[in-house]
């Protein structure tokens, strides 16, 4: 931590481009401190604060060396250290727990595998795509896992708040999450919002989870696939986020998106949007990059979306730039 009773001297250049390059040596050691602080299971024996002679003991480890990485978590704002006791700090524990209210800890896990990989070697030879095995449960639930820990600790509250803007949102009676990908969102709205009449629709598998895991709560799930199996009708909105990239005719899905809306319904998308010829956002340029040098670019260009709905008969489309925590996005908003 900064000494804060110091004078502080700004020195020139320093958030310029050279410092910036020079703090790249150290993103991939953040990341490595993360990953095993997860794979030790760390941040779930933190509670009470412990030495690191104390977890060195349980995890058969070398208590100095442990201690330089607890160190260096706790440089990173992860852990507090009080008097040689380490803990993890209040934003921290609700994030990296396993039992977090907002855990982190399924997707931090998973989605490294998909977005990092060795760029000089898949640039020279490609290979194959990775095929996963989509008949094994244990593809699917890793999936789940993961969308359900991004929705529970970023997502679903953006959407909520999303939703909340729009003028249709005081009136809405019936909405469907498209391609829900979790129960987060359908949870929270049930339970804030017990005047909607909430459906989530989405791949059988994943859809066979989302159900086992509403407790109760009276939300309709709708297994299939959006190319081929019907929405229902008389929606007063419609939400779909990151969804899209697999619908195998655009303006044919929206088309029967729109069919599904109730008069003077709203049919709402976040995705991202290329900008500059596809060199921008570099949050998505370059989160994407190893999938895309795989062969799988599905990241849409800025205004395809919106040029879809008009096509699919959208008479009306409003469209803004959503700042998320995780990332920048494009909200498109069809109506009539």
């Amino acid at each position: 931590m900064r000494n804060r009773t110091l004078p502080v001297v700004e020195t020139p250049g320093r958030d310029g481009l050279a410092g910036r390059l020079f703090d790249l040596i150290q993103a991939p050691l953040r990341w490595q401190l993360l990953a095993a602080g997860l794979d030790l299971g760390l941040f779930d024996r933190l509670d009470p604060p412990a030495t690191a002679a104390d977890l060195a003991g349980s995890l058969g480890l070398d208590a100095t060396r442990l201690g330089r990485v607890l160190d260096a978590l706790a440089a990173m704002s992860l852990l507090d250290k009080t008097r040689g006791r380490y803990g993890l700090t209040a934003e921290a524990a609700p994030l990296l727990r396993a039992d977090g209210t907002r855990s982190m800890r399924d997707l931090l896990l998973t989605l490294p595998r998909l977005r990092h990989g060795d760029v000089a070697g898949l640039l020279k030879d490609p290979g194959p795509a990775p095929a996963p095995d989509m008949a094994a449960p244990a593809f699917w639930d890793g999936s789940a896992n993961s969308l359900r820990a991004f929705h529970r600790a970023m997502g679903a509250e953006t959407a909520r708040h999303l939703l909340s803007l729009l003028p249709e949102w005081p009136a809405a009676r019936r909405l469907l999450d498209l391609g829900a990908g979790s129960e987060v969102l359908a949870c929270r709205l049930a339970d804030r919002h017990p005047q909607l009449d909430i459906t989530v629709f989405d791949l059988p598998p994943m859809a066979d989870r989302i159900r086992a895991r509403l407790n109760g709560r009276p939300v309709t799930v709708i297994a299939g696939d959006m190319n081929e199996t019907d929405f229902g009708t008389g929606y007063d909105m419609i939400w779909t986020a990151m969804t899209l990239y697999y619908a195998r005719d655009l303006a044919g899905v929206l088309a029967r998106i729109r069919g599904a809306l109730a008069p003077g319904g709203v049919f709402v998308t976040l995705h991202e949007a290329l900008t500059g010829e596809r060199t921008a956002p570099e949050t998505h340029v370059t989160g994407r990059l190893v999938p895309a040098l795989r062969g799988q670019d599905r990241s849409f260009d800025d205004g395809t979306i919106a040029a879809a709905m008009t096509e699919a008969g959208f008479t009306r489309i409003d469209s803004r730039l959503v700042e998320t925590a995780f990332g920048p996005f494009r909200m498109d908003c069809g109506r009539g």
